[in-house]
């Protein structure tokens, strides 16, 4: 008889690491390696070992000279990038209120995880009959707008690396199905700013995407407007374009970002 699991299984050498950071996190303070030894109650070898790793990646500095250690800059980066995912959700929600009431089309916000697209935000159409978006939900990236705004921000050689041994899986027939036309389509987007879905993540809707930028000019998520086919048209294709990038610059701005988008 296999027993149930009724709570997650510790990984003791990480608790002892986020114990470390933990320690120097609420001291105004160097910290020597005893002192960090006996705070976590392990021995100094272990803790020497972890503070070396934390170390290589910039989670903890030394003072080589007090023979003591600091958080590093990494722990404000992994924080920052924290407050800007949370800040960014409820100033998309806004955003795409605003939006939504001009177009009456759905809106979606969605970041990159590796070669997929994860849907963080919604905003349903006015429309009797509108796109369902879920959140949490998964596409592959090259076969959507959002996910094709989010690669371009990744160089042709990362691309390569990113891609390679895997298949670009077909989902409608006008799918890129090959990493060249990618890499081809990923440069026009590069080019000017922002990338459409020509029914090619489902048979029955075109979208356009365009992207969201943090105080720092990163690119950390894209916003969509998805039309159904039997509403679309170029001149209302051309004017959700235009709305889209005005409300992911003025996203963008909320998030701290100083910059413009030219059309």
């Amino acid at each position: 008889m296999t027993a149930t699991l009724t709570r997650h299984v510790a990984v003791p050498a990480l608790e002892r690491g986020l114990n470390v950071l933990l320690t120097l996190a609420n001291v105004n303070k160097a910290l020597t390696l005893a002192e960090i030894s006996n705070a976590i109650g392990a021995s100094r070898s272990t803790v020497y070992s972890i503070l070396a790793t934390l170390q290589d990646h910039g989670f903890v500095t030394k003072d080589t000279q007090q023979k003591s250690y600091q958080l590093g800059v990494a722990t404000f980066e992994l924080g920052s990038a924290y407050l800007r995912r949370v800040n960014l959700i409820p100033a998309f929600n806004e955003c795409s209120q605003r939006l939504v009431a001009l177009c009456r089309e759905t809106v979606k916000l969605a970041i990159l995880d590796g070669r997929d697209v994860v849907y963080l935000g919604k905003q349903d159409g006015l429309h009797s009959v509108r796109l369902v978006a879920q959140i949490g939900s998964r596409m592959p990236a090259h076969a959507t707008a959002v996910g094709k705004v989010l690669l371009a921000q990744i160089s042709d050689a990362a691309l390569n690396d990113l891609y390679a041994g895997h298949e670009l899986l077909a989902l409608t027939r006008n799918t890129i199905r090959d990493l060249g036309s990618l890499l081809t389509r990923l440069d026009v987007v590069r080019r000017q700013g922002y990338d459409y879905d020509y029914a090619e993540s489902n048979a029955d809707v075109h979208c356009v995407a365009a992207p969201v930028r943090d105080h720092s000019g990163s690119v950390i998520a894209a916003m969509s407007i998805g039309v159904p086919n039997d509403r679309l048209s170029p001149q209302w294709m051309q004017e959700l374009t235009g709305l889209l990038l005005q409300h992911a610059q003025e996203l963008s701005r909320t998030l701290g970002w100083a910059g413009s988008v030219e059309r």
